[in-house]
Protein backbone atom coordinates (compact mmCIF):
# COMPACT_ATOMS: atom_id res chain seq x y z
CA UNK A 1 0.00 0.00 0.00
CA UNK A 2 1.70 3.32 -0.93
CA UNK A 3 2.67 5.39 2.07
CA UNK A 4 0.89 8.72 1.36
CA UNK A 5 -2.47 6.83 1.18
CA UNK A 6 -1.90 5.00 4.48
CA UNK A 7 -4.89 6.62 6.75
CA UNK A 8 -3.81 8.44 9.88
CA UNK A 9 -6.24 8.61 12.93
CA UNK A 10 -8.51 11.16 13.18
CA UNK A 11 -9.39 12.85 16.46
CA UNK A 12 -12.85 11.55 15.73
CA UNK A 13 -14.75 8.60 13.70
CA UNK A 14 -15.23 10.90 10.54
CA UNK A 15 -14.86 10.91 6.51
CA UNK A 16 -11.63 11.09 5.59
CA UNK A 17 -10.67 14.97 4.11
CA UNK A 18 -10.57 16.01 1.08
CA UNK A 19 -7.14 16.30 1.02
CA UNK A 20 -6.64 12.32 1.20
CA UNK A 21 -9.19 12.00 -1.24
CA UNK A 22 -7.61 11.40 -5.08
CA UNK A 23 -7.85 14.48 -7.69
CA UNK A 24 -6.27 13.44 -11.01
CA UNK A 25 -3.48 10.65 -12.12
CA UNK A 26 -0.82 12.62 -13.96
CA UNK A 27 0.42 11.20 -17.56
CA UNK A 28 2.95 8.03 -16.83
CA UNK A 29 5.87 8.77 -18.13
CA UNK A 30 7.63 7.15 -21.12
CA UNK A 31 10.47 5.17 -21.02
CA UNK A 32 9.53 2.20 -19.27
CA UNK A 33 11.32 0.14 -17.58
CA UNK A 34 14.61 2.37 -16.85
CA UNK A 35 16.40 2.29 -13.27
CA UNK A 36 13.82 3.60 -10.63
CA UNK A 37 14.26 5.94 -8.61
CA UNK A 38 13.35 6.19 -4.76
CA UNK A 39 10.99 9.19 -4.99
CA UNK A 40 10.06 8.35 -8.12
CA UNK A 41 7.13 7.36 -5.83
CA UNK A 42 7.72 7.66 -1.88
CA UNK A 43 4.68 4.73 -1.91
CA UNK A 44 6.74 2.47 -3.98
CA UNK A 45 9.11 2.84 -0.89
CA UNK A 46 7.12 0.85 2.03
CA UNK A 47 6.56 -2.40 -0.73
CA UNK A 48 10.05 -2.56 -1.70
CA UNK A 49 11.10 -1.93 2.10
CA UNK A 50 8.79 -4.27 3.17
CA UNK A 51 9.51 -6.75 1.48
CA UNK A 52 13.20 -6.79 2.53
CA UNK A 53 12.52 -6.49 6.14
CA UNK A 54 10.48 -10.07 5.61
CA UNK A 55 13.40 -11.55 4.77
CA UNK A 56 15.93 -10.66 8.15
CA UNK A 57 17.43 -14.19 9.11
CA UNK A 58 17.24 -15.46 12.66
CA UNK A 59 16.06 -17.86 14.95
CA UNK A 60 12.84 -16.91 16.87
CA UNK A 61 13.45 -16.29 20.55
CA UNK A 62 11.30 -17.38 23.68
CA UNK A 63 8.98 -15.48 25.21
CA UNK A 64 9.50 -14.31 28.60
CA UNK A 65 5.85 -14.91 29.68
CA UNK A 66 3.70 -17.98 28.64
CA UNK A 67 2.13 -16.64 25.20
CA UNK A 68 -1.12 -17.94 26.15
CA UNK A 69 -1.20 -15.85 28.87
CA UNK A 70 -3.80 -13.01 29.91
CA UNK A 71 -3.64 -11.17 27.01
CA UNK A 72 -2.00 -8.45 29.00
CA UNK A 73 1.66 -6.87 27.91
CA UNK A 74 4.50 -9.00 28.16
CA UNK A 75 7.51 -8.42 29.64
CA UNK A 76 10.88 -8.84 28.14
CA UNK A 77 14.50 -8.51 28.66
CA UNK A 78 15.60 -4.60 28.82
CA UNK A 79 17.15 -3.87 25.46
CA UNK A 80 20.25 -2.01 25.47
CA UNK A 81 20.09 1.45 24.12
CA UNK A 82 22.95 1.22 21.19
CA UNK A 83 21.45 -1.91 20.01
CA UNK A 84 20.09 -2.11 16.34
CA UNK A 85 17.65 -0.37 15.01
CA UNK A 86 13.85 -0.73 13.68
CA UNK A 87 12.86 1.63 10.95
CA UNK A 88 8.84 2.91 10.51
CA UNK A 89 7.81 3.53 7.31
CA UNK A 90 3.83 4.46 7.13
CA UNK A 91 2.16 6.37 9.86
CA UNK A 92 0.38 4.78 12.45
CA UNK A 93 2.79 1.64 12.36
CA UNK A 94 0.95 -0.02 15.35
CA UNK A 95 3.14 -0.79 18.95
CA UNK A 96 1.32 -3.82 20.50
CA UNK A 97 1.61 -5.19 24.05
CA UNK A 98 2.23 -8.97 22.75
CA UNK A 99 4.06 -9.87 19.15
CA UNK A 100 0.72 -11.34 17.81
CA UNK A 101 -2.06 -9.07 15.65
CA UNK A 102 -4.65 -7.76 17.60
CA UNK A 103 -3.08 -7.34 20.47
CA UNK A 104 -3.71 -4.43 23.06
CA UNK A 105 -2.05 -1.19 21.04
CA UNK A 106 0.85 0.69 23.39
CA UNK A 107 1.66 3.19 20.81
CA UNK A 108 2.44 4.36 16.96
CA UNK A 109 5.30 4.91 15.37
CA UNK A 110 5.45 7.45 12.09
CA UNK A 111 7.86 7.07 9.00
CA UNK A 112 11.36 7.71 9.40
CA UNK A 113 11.72 6.71 13.19
CA UNK A 114 14.29 4.57 14.54
CA UNK A 115 13.99 2.90 17.36
CA UNK A 116 16.33 0.32 19.18
CA UNK A 117 14.59 -3.19 18.86
CA UNK A 118 15.69 -6.85 19.77
CA UNK A 119 18.54 -8.51 17.75
CA UNK A 120 16.24 -11.42 16.89
CA UNK A 121 12.32 -11.65 16.04
CA UNK A 122 9.62 -12.77 19.04
CA UNK A 123 8.03 -15.32 16.77
CA UNK A 124 6.64 -14.97 13.15
CA UNK A 125 3.16 -15.46 13.75
CA UNK A 126 0.71 -13.62 11.27
CA UNK A 127 3.95 -11.36 10.31
CA UNK A 128 6.33 -13.07 8.49
CA UNK A 129 9.04 -10.91 8.46
CA UNK A 130 8.99 -11.72 12.79
CA UNK A 131 7.73 -9.44 15.77
CA UNK A 132 10.66 -7.50 17.06
CA UNK A 133 10.94 -5.91 20.63
CA UNK A 134 11.08 -2.39 20.94
CA UNK A 135 12.48 -0.04 23.35
CA UNK A 136 11.48 0.34 26.12
CA UNK A 137 8.68 -2.12 25.94
CA UNK A 138 6.22 -3.64 22.98
CA UNK A 139 6.65 -5.53 19.73
CA UNK A 140 6.57 -4.09 16.14
CA UNK A 141 6.12 -6.07 13.20
CA UNK A 142 8.84 -5.80 10.53
CA UNK A 143 6.36 -5.94 7.75
CA UNK A 144 4.65 -3.29 5.67
CA UNK A 145 5.12 -0.92 8.42
CA UNK A 146 8.82 -1.16 9.24
CA UNK A 147 11.84 -2.61 8.06
CA UNK A 148 15.51 -3.30 9.41
CA UNK A 149 16.86 -1.48 6.39
CA UNK A 150 18.20 1.67 8.60
CA UNK A 151 19.76 3.48 5.51
CA UNK A 152 15.71 4.01 4.58
CA UNK A 153 15.65 6.64 6.91
CA UNK A 154 18.02 8.92 4.95
CA UNK A 155 15.36 8.98 2.16
CA UNK A 156 11.94 8.69 4.45
CA UNK A 157 10.16 12.12 5.65
CA UNK A 158 12.64 13.14 8.59
CA UNK A 159 11.10 12.74 12.66
CA UNK A 160 9.73 15.90 14.43
CA UNK A 161 11.74 17.80 16.30
CA UNK A 162 10.34 17.62 19.92
CA UNK A 163 12.64 20.34 21.30
CA UNK A 164 10.47 22.95 19.74
CA UNK A 165 7.12 24.11 20.03
CA UNK A 166 6.50 23.32 16.16
CA UNK A 167 7.80 19.64 15.72
CA UNK A 168 7.48 20.16 12.16
CA UNK A 169 7.95 23.45 9.91
CA UNK A 170 4.48 24.23 8.75
CA UNK A 171 2.49 25.91 5.74
CA UNK A 172 -1.33 26.31 4.46
CA UNK A 173 -2.27 25.67 0.94
CA UNK A 174 -2.26 29.11 -1.12
CA UNK A 175 -4.99 28.35 -3.31
CA UNK A 176 -7.50 25.47 -4.08
CA UNK A 177 -6.68 22.85 -4.94
CA UNK A 178 -2.83 22.97 -4.38
CA UNK A 179 -1.55 19.67 -5.62
CA UNK A 180 -0.06 17.35 -3.06
CA UNK A 181 1.92 14.86 -5.25
CA UNK A 182 2.93 10.87 -4.32
CA UNK A 183 6.23 10.89 -5.75
CA UNK A 184 8.91 13.69 -7.88
CA UNK A 185 6.60 14.57 -10.62
CA UNK A 186 8.05 15.41 -14.27
CA UNK A 187 7.96 18.67 -15.76
CA UNK A 188 4.81 17.10 -17.71
CA UNK A 189 3.08 16.05 -14.62
CA UNK A 190 3.66 19.28 -13.72
CA UNK A 191 2.12 20.92 -15.91
CA UNK A 192 -0.59 18.04 -16.19
CA UNK A 193 -1.74 18.79 -12.13
CA UNK A 194 -1.02 22.74 -12.34
CA UNK A 195 -2.37 24.05 -15.70
CA UNK A 196 -1.90 27.91 -13.63
CA UNK A 197 1.92 27.20 -13.19
CA UNK A 198 3.73 29.29 -15.24
CA UNK A 199 1.60 32.45 -13.91
CA UNK A 200 1.89 31.39 -10.24
CA UNK A 201 5.91 30.99 -10.67
CA UNK A 202 6.05 34.41 -12.00
CA UNK A 203 3.99 35.61 -9.08
CA UNK A 204 5.84 34.08 -6.52
CA UNK A 205 9.00 35.46 -8.07
CA UNK A 206 7.67 39.01 -8.17
CA UNK A 207 7.00 38.57 -3.84
CA UNK A 208 8.94 37.40 -0.88
CA UNK A 209 6.88 38.08 2.27
CA UNK A 210 8.39 39.25 5.00
CA UNK A 211 7.42 36.70 8.57
CA UNK A 212 7.65 37.94 11.95
CA UNK A 213 7.92 35.58 15.18
CA UNK A 214 6.82 31.97 15.20
CA UNK A 215 6.55 29.84 18.54
CA UNK A 216 9.58 28.15 17.77
CA UNK A 217 11.38 31.39 18.34
CA UNK A 218 10.18 31.43 21.88
CA UNK A 219 13.31 30.74 24.10
CA UNK A 220 12.39 27.54 26.74
CA UNK A 221 13.51 26.39 29.94
CA UNK A 222 13.79 22.18 30.20
CA UNK A 223 10.57 22.31 31.56
CA UNK A 224 9.45 23.21 28.69
CA UNK A 225 8.78 27.07 30.01
CA UNK A 226 9.30 30.14 27.88
CA UNK A 227 12.28 32.27 29.41
CA UNK A 228 11.92 35.56 27.30
CA UNK A 229 10.50 36.77 24.51
CA UNK A 230 10.90 35.71 21.10
CA UNK A 231 14.70 35.46 19.48
CA UNK A 232 14.91 36.08 15.68
CA UNK A 233 18.43 33.87 15.66
CA UNK A 234 20.15 34.48 12.21
CA UNK A 235 20.19 31.52 10.08
CA UNK A 236 17.56 29.26 11.56
CA UNK A 237 13.83 28.88 9.77
CA UNK A 238 14.48 31.17 7.55
CA UNK A 239 16.28 34.42 9.28
CA UNK A 240 18.74 35.81 7.62
CA UNK A 241 22.00 37.90 8.91
CA UNK A 242 19.86 40.76 8.47
CA UNK A 243 17.84 39.28 11.54
CA UNK A 244 14.79 39.28 8.76
CA UNK A 245 12.54 35.75 8.07
CA UNK A 246 11.63 35.25 4.37
CA UNK A 247 8.82 33.24 3.04
CA UNK A 248 11.18 31.50 1.09
CA UNK A 249 13.76 31.11 3.81
CA UNK A 250 11.26 29.48 5.50
CA UNK A 251 11.31 26.51 3.62
CA UNK A 252 14.78 26.34 2.48
CA UNK A 253 15.91 23.55 4.67
CA UNK A 254 17.83 20.82 3.16
CA UNK A 255 17.34 17.01 2.44
CA UNK A 256 20.51 15.00 3.24
CA UNK A 257 22.32 17.70 2.32
CA UNK A 258 20.25 18.81 -0.20
CA UNK A 259 21.13 15.39 -2.37
CA UNK A 260 19.84 15.41 -5.63
CA UNK A 261 19.06 13.12 -7.05
CA UNK A 262 17.92 10.92 -4.06
CA UNK A 263 19.94 7.70 -4.32
CA UNK A 264 18.72 4.61 -6.12
CA UNK A 265 16.86 1.33 -4.62
CA UNK A 266 20.24 -0.59 -5.51
CA UNK A 267 22.55 2.11 -3.43
CA UNK A 268 20.66 1.11 -0.57
CA UNK A 269 21.17 -2.58 -1.07
CA UNK A 270 17.16 -3.33 -1.89
CA UNK A 271 16.46 -5.15 -4.94
CA UNK A 272 12.94 -4.83 -6.98
CA UNK A 273 11.02 -7.94 -6.64
CA UNK A 274 7.50 -8.93 -7.33
CA UNK A 275 4.29 -9.60 -3.88
CA UNK A 276 1.75 -11.92 -4.34
CA UNK A 277 2.85 -12.53 -8.03
CA UNK A 278 3.00 -9.03 -8.99
CA UNK A 279 6.06 -7.05 -10.62
CA UNK A 280 6.35 -3.67 -8.43
CA UNK A 281 6.22 -0.84 -10.72
CA UNK A 282 7.01 2.63 -8.68
CA UNK A 283 5.97 4.41 -11.68
CA UNK A 284 2.22 3.50 -11.19
CA UNK A 285 2.17 5.35 -8.16
CA UNK A 286 1.76 8.81 -9.97
CA UNK A 287 -0.85 10.69 -8.64
CA UNK A 288 -1.77 13.75 -6.80
CA UNK A 289 -4.33 14.98 -4.16
CA UNK A 290 -5.82 18.29 -3.80
CA UNK A 291 -5.36 20.65 -1.01
CA UNK A 292 -8.51 22.47 -0.07
CA UNK A 293 -7.27 26.73 0.44
CA UNK A 294 -5.97 27.42 3.50
CA UNK A 295 -5.60 23.72 4.36
CA UNK A 296 -2.29 23.17 6.83
CA UNK A 297 0.38 20.56 6.22
CA UNK A 298 3.76 19.72 7.97
CA UNK A 299 7.19 19.64 6.13
CA UNK A 300 9.27 17.80 7.43
CA UNK A 301 12.10 18.35 5.01
CA UNK A 302 12.56 19.85 1.87
CA UNK A 303 15.08 19.31 -1.43
CA UNK A 304 15.22 20.55 -5.23
CA UNK A 305 14.26 17.83 -7.94
CA UNK A 306 15.25 18.62 -11.63
CA UNK A 307 12.87 16.13 -12.94
CA UNK A 308 10.26 18.59 -11.40
CA UNK A 309 11.96 21.85 -13.43
CA UNK A 310 14.28 22.60 -10.30
CA UNK A 311 11.34 23.59 -8.00
CA UNK A 312 11.41 22.66 -4.09
CA UNK A 313 9.48 20.06 -3.02
CA UNK A 314 8.50 19.31 0.85
CA UNK A 315 8.13 15.78 2.38
CA UNK A 316 4.80 15.77 4.30
CA UNK A 317 5.07 13.36 7.70
CA UNK A 318 3.13 10.38 5.29
CA UNK A 319 5.26 10.78 2.20
CA UNK A 320 3.39 13.03 -0.07
CA UNK A 321 5.72 16.27 -1.69
CA UNK A 322 3.97 19.52 -1.90
CA UNK A 323 6.08 21.95 -4.01
CA UNK A 324 6.61 24.71 -1.36
CA UNK A 325 5.84 27.72 -3.50
CA UNK A 326 2.40 26.73 -3.31
CA UNK A 327 2.60 26.90 0.75
CA UNK A 328 2.12 30.65 3.15
CA UNK A 329 4.15 29.76 6.04
CA UNK A 330 2.40 28.74 9.63
CA UNK A 331 4.61 30.22 12.03
CA UNK A 332 2.24 29.68 15.01
CA UNK A 333 1.75 32.14 17.70
CA UNK A 334 4.36 32.54 20.07
CA UNK A 335 2.04 33.88 23.09
CA UNK A 336 1.90 31.66 25.76
CA UNK A 337 0.48 31.54 29.59
CA UNK A 338 2.03 31.89 32.57
CA UNK A 339 4.71 29.72 35.34
CA UNK A 340 2.62 29.46 37.96
CA UNK A 341 4.46 27.10 39.51
CA UNK A 342 6.98 30.43 40.55
CA UNK A 343 4.66 33.50 40.41
CA UNK A 344 1.81 31.56 42.37
CA UNK A 345 -2.05 31.96 42.17
CA UNK A 346 -4.16 34.69 41.36
CA UNK A 347 -2.89 35.80 38.18
CA UNK A 348 -4.74 37.20 34.96
CA UNK A 349 -5.25 37.80 31.08
CA UNK A 350 -6.14 40.72 29.47
CA UNK A 351 -9.02 39.92 27.36
CA UNK A 352 -9.65 43.18 25.64
CA UNK A 353 -7.03 45.46 23.54
CA UNK A 354 -5.90 48.32 24.38
CA UNK A 355 -6.49 47.99 28.13
CA UNK A 356 -4.93 51.10 30.33
CA UNK A 357 -3.43 50.22 33.70
CA UNK A 358 -4.77 52.18 36.56
CA UNK A 359 -3.70 54.71 39.57
CA UNK A 360 -6.13 54.77 42.91
CA UNK A 361 -5.43 57.02 45.66
CA UNK A 362 -7.68 58.98 47.80
CA UNK A 363 -11.19 57.17 46.55
CA UNK A 364 -10.16 57.71 42.75
CA UNK A 365 -8.89 56.00 40.06
CA UNK A 366 -6.38 57.22 37.20
CA UNK A 367 -5.63 55.77 33.88
CA UNK A 368 -2.26 55.65 33.72
CA UNK A 369 -0.37 56.33 30.12
CA UNK A 370 0.99 52.29 30.06
CA UNK A 371 -1.30 49.91 28.18
CA UNK A 372 -1.07 46.61 27.62
CA UNK A 373 -2.07 44.21 25.01
CA UNK A 374 -4.85 41.68 24.59
CA UNK A 375 -3.57 38.78 26.39
CA UNK A 376 -1.19 39.79 28.73
CA UNK A 377 -0.74 37.38 31.40
CA UNK A 378 -0.44 39.33 34.77
CA UNK A 379 0.35 38.04 38.16
CA UNK A 380 -2.07 39.55 41.34
CA UNK A 381 -1.55 40.43 44.65
CA UNK A 382 -5.28 39.07 45.35
CA UNK A 383 -5.90 42.67 46.22
CA UNK A 384 -8.83 44.45 45.21
CA UNK A 385 -11.35 47.82 45.25
CA UNK A 386 -14.14 49.37 44.49
CA UNK A 387 -13.93 52.56 43.18
CA UNK A 388 -17.18 54.36 41.95
CA UNK A 389 -18.94 51.23 41.95
CA UNK A 390 -16.10 49.35 39.43
CA UNK A 391 -13.89 46.61 40.56
CA UNK A 392 -9.98 46.90 40.40
CA UNK A 393 -8.03 44.19 40.73
CA UNK A 394 -4.31 44.97 42.03
CA UNK A 395 -0.89 43.56 40.14
CA UNK A 396 1.67 42.75 41.61
CA UNK A 397 3.82 45.07 40.37
CA UNK A 398 1.67 47.80 41.55
CA UNK A 399 -0.54 49.19 39.41
CA UNK A 400 -3.99 48.65 38.97
CA UNK A 401 -6.52 46.96 36.11
CA UNK A 402 -10.32 46.73 35.81
CA UNK A 403 -11.95 43.14 36.61
CA UNK A 404 -14.09 43.61 33.10
CA UNK A 405 -11.22 44.13 31.35
CA UNK A 406 -9.57 40.62 32.53
CA UNK A 407 -9.90 36.74 32.97
CA UNK A 408 -9.13 36.13 36.60
CA UNK A 409 -7.52 32.36 37.59
CA UNK A 410 -7.62 32.29 41.39
CA UNK A 411 -6.76 29.19 43.88
CA UNK A 412 -9.66 27.29 44.34
CA UNK A 413 -11.39 27.28 47.41
CA UNK A 414 -12.28 23.53 47.26
CA UNK A 415 -10.09 21.30 45.36
CA UNK A 416 -11.77 17.89 43.15
CA UNK A 417 -11.60 14.91 45.65
CA UNK A 418 -8.73 13.49 43.40
CA UNK A 419 -6.28 16.69 43.86
CA UNK A 420 -3.78 14.69 46.41
CA UNK A 421 -0.45 13.99 46.49
CA UNK A 422 1.58 13.90 43.06
CA UNK A 423 -1.44 13.66 41.32
CA UNK A 424 -1.21 15.81 37.67
CA UNK A 425 -4.40 16.67 36.43
CA UNK A 426 -5.94 19.64 34.03
CA UNK A 427 -8.44 22.41 35.48
CA UNK A 428 -10.45 23.53 32.48
CA UNK A 429 -13.18 26.24 32.65
CA UNK A 430 -15.01 26.46 29.71
CA UNK A 431 -17.15 29.64 31.07
CA UNK A 432 -13.34 31.62 31.46
CA UNK A 433 -11.59 29.76 28.73
CA UNK A 434 -8.58 29.07 30.98
CA UNK A 435 -6.74 25.98 31.78
CA UNK A 436 -4.42 25.35 35.04
CA UNK A 437 -2.24 22.72 35.50
CA UNK A 438 -2.19 20.84 39.32
CA UNK A 439 -0.10 18.63 40.91
CA UNK A 440 -2.19 17.46 43.29
CA UNK A 441 -3.15 20.74 45.27
CA UNK A 442 -0.20 22.60 43.54
CA UNK A 443 -0.95 24.73 40.50
CA UNK A 444 2.12 24.49 37.53
CA UNK A 445 0.89 26.19 34.47
CA UNK A 446 -2.31 28.73 33.83
CA UNK A 447 -3.19 29.66 30.24
CA UNK A 448 -5.89 30.37 27.64
CA UNK A 449 -7.86 28.04 25.95
CA UNK A 450 -10.27 27.94 22.83
CA UNK A 451 -12.84 24.93 23.42
CA UNK A 452 -15.88 24.04 21.36
CA UNK A 453 -17.75 27.07 20.67
CA UNK A 454 -21.47 26.55 22.09
CA UNK A 455 -19.46 26.29 25.44
CA UNK A 456 -21.77 24.93 27.54
CA UNK A 457 -24.80 23.21 25.44
CA UNK A 458 -25.10 19.57 25.05
CA UNK A 459 -21.78 18.09 23.73
CA UNK A 460 -23.90 15.31 22.20
CA UNK A 461 -25.83 17.44 19.76
CA UNK A 462 -23.58 20.99 19.76
CA UNK A 463 -20.18 21.92 19.48
CA UNK A 464 -19.66 22.18 23.10
CA UNK A 465 -16.71 20.50 24.87
CA UNK A 466 -17.36 17.41 27.11
CA UNK A 467 -17.75 18.17 30.77
CA UNK A 468 -16.52 16.03 33.58
CA UNK A 469 -13.52 14.22 34.81
CA UNK A 470 -11.69 12.28 32.03
CA UNK A 471 -8.51 10.27 31.97
CA UNK A 472 -6.05 11.01 29.11
CA UNK A 473 -6.66 8.08 26.65
CA UNK A 474 -3.84 8.39 24.41
CA UNK A 475 -0.84 11.21 23.04
CA UNK A 476 0.21 12.00 19.68
CA UNK A 477 3.11 14.15 17.96
CA UNK A 478 0.66 14.94 15.62
CA UNK A 479 -2.62 14.47 14.21
CA UNK A 480 -4.86 14.79 11.49
CA UNK A 481 -8.31 16.50 13.45
CA UNK A 482 -11.68 16.86 12.64
CA UNK A 483 -12.20 19.95 10.28
CA UNK A 484 -15.15 20.53 12.05
CA UNK A 485 -12.96 22.26 14.39
CA UNK A 486 -12.42 24.91 12.21
CA UNK A 487 -15.94 25.70 10.77
CA UNK A 488 -14.61 23.05 7.91
CA UNK A 489 -13.39 25.47 6.56
CA UNK A 490 -10.22 24.04 5.66
CA UNK A 491 -8.31 20.72 6.72
CA UNK A 492 -5.75 20.20 9.21
CA UNK A 493 -2.98 18.26 9.18
CA UNK A 494 -0.61 16.91 11.78
CA UNK A 495 -1.44 19.40 14.49
CA UNK A 496 0.86 18.68 17.21
CA UNK A 497 0.25 17.55 20.51
CA UNK A 498 -2.35 15.93 20.86
CA UNK A 499 -4.20 14.62 23.86
CA UNK A 500 -7.52 12.29 24.00
CA UNK A 501 -9.21 12.73 27.10
CA UNK A 502 -12.60 10.93 26.19
CA UNK A 503 -14.21 9.80 22.54
CA UNK A 504 -14.00 12.79 20.00
CA UNK A 505 -12.80 14.98 22.72
CA UNK A 506 -8.84 16.54 22.86
CA UNK A 507 -6.61 18.87 24.03
CA UNK A 508 -4.54 19.86 20.55
CA UNK A 509 -1.96 22.76 19.73
CA UNK A 510 -2.70 24.36 17.23
CA UNK A 511 -0.79 26.33 14.10
CA UNK A 512 -3.29 27.68 12.05
CA UNK A 513 -4.12 31.05 14.29
CA UNK A 514 -3.88 32.33 17.84
CA UNK A 515 -7.45 32.76 18.40
CA UNK A 516 -7.37 31.85 22.41
CA UNK A 517 -9.19 33.20 25.01
CA UNK A 518 -12.27 32.75 22.71
CA UNK A 519 -14.83 29.19 22.60
CA UNK A 520 -14.81 28.66 18.90
CA UNK A 521 -13.92 25.21 18.30
CA UNK A 522 -16.11 21.90 18.12
CA UNK A 523 -14.81 19.54 20.67
CA UNK A 524 -11.34 19.73 21.33
CA UNK A 525 -9.47 22.49 23.59
CA UNK A 526 -7.17 24.29 21.89
CA UNK A 527 -3.84 25.79 22.76
CA UNK A 528 -1.07 27.84 21.41
CA UNK A 529 1.81 25.58 20.58
CA UNK A 530 4.20 26.78 23.36
CA UNK A 531 1.38 25.68 25.93
CA UNK A 532 0.52 22.56 24.41
CA UNK A 533 4.17 21.30 24.12
CA UNK A 534 4.14 22.38 27.97
CA UNK A 535 0.98 20.25 28.48
CA UNK A 536 1.71 17.55 26.73
CA UNK A 537 5.32 16.68 28.03
CA UNK A 538 4.37 17.57 31.33
CA UNK A 539 1.07 15.16 31.27
CA UNK A 540 1.71 11.49 31.71
CA UNK A 541 1.72 8.91 30.20
CA UNK A 542 5.27 9.77 29.09
CA UNK A 543 6.38 9.00 25.37
CA UNK A 544 8.79 6.79 25.17
CA UNK A 545 11.67 7.72 22.83
CA UNK A 546 11.41 7.89 19.05
CA UNK A 547 7.77 6.62 19.23
CA UNK A 548 4.65 9.24 17.84
CA UNK A 549 2.13 8.09 19.86
CA UNK A 550 1.42 6.26 23.45
CA UNK A 551 -1.80 5.01 24.81
CA UNK A 552 -2.72 4.52 28.67
CA UNK A 553 -3.51 2.21 30.40
CA UNK A 554 -7.04 2.49 32.28
CA UNK A 555 -5.14 4.04 35.76
CA UNK A 556 -2.37 5.80 33.80
CA UNK A 557 -2.76 8.87 32.15
CA UNK A 558 -3.27 12.24 33.82
CA UNK A 559 -6.89 13.54 34.74
CA UNK A 560 -8.77 16.41 32.89
CA UNK A 561 -11.58 18.06 34.49
CA UNK A 562 -13.81 20.21 32.75
CA UNK A 563 -16.01 22.14 34.58
CA UNK A 564 -18.45 24.93 32.96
Amino acid sequence: MPLASLPTELSRPVSPPDLRAPLTRAPRRSGGGARPRLLDGLAGLVVVLAMSGCKAAGASVELSKDEAGDGGELEVVALPADGPKLIALRAGTPVLARPQSGARRLGELYPGAAVVRSAEPYGRAGCSGGWYAIRPRGFVCAGDGATLHTDAVAVLPAPPDLSRPLPYRYGRARTQGTPAYFGVPSSEELRHAEPDLERHLERVQRSDTQLGASANDVPLDERGVATGPPVLLPQRDGVGEDGRRTEAGYFLFPLADAIAPLPSLAALGIELGAKDGAPVDLRSAMKTVALRKGSGVAITRTFTAGESDGRRLGVTPDGRLIPTDRLQAALGSPWHGLDVEKVGLPVAFVHRHDVNTWSIGRGKATPDEDELERHTGVPLTGKFRTVAGVRFEEARDGFWLRSQDLVVIVRRAKLPEFAKGSQRWLDVSLANQTLTAYEGQKPIYATLISSGRDQLRDPASSASTARGTFRVRSKHVTRNIDPREVADSFDVADAPWVMDFAPGHAITGMYWGAGVGEAQGFHDIALTPVDARRIFLWAEPALPDGWHAVHSSSEEGSLVHVRP
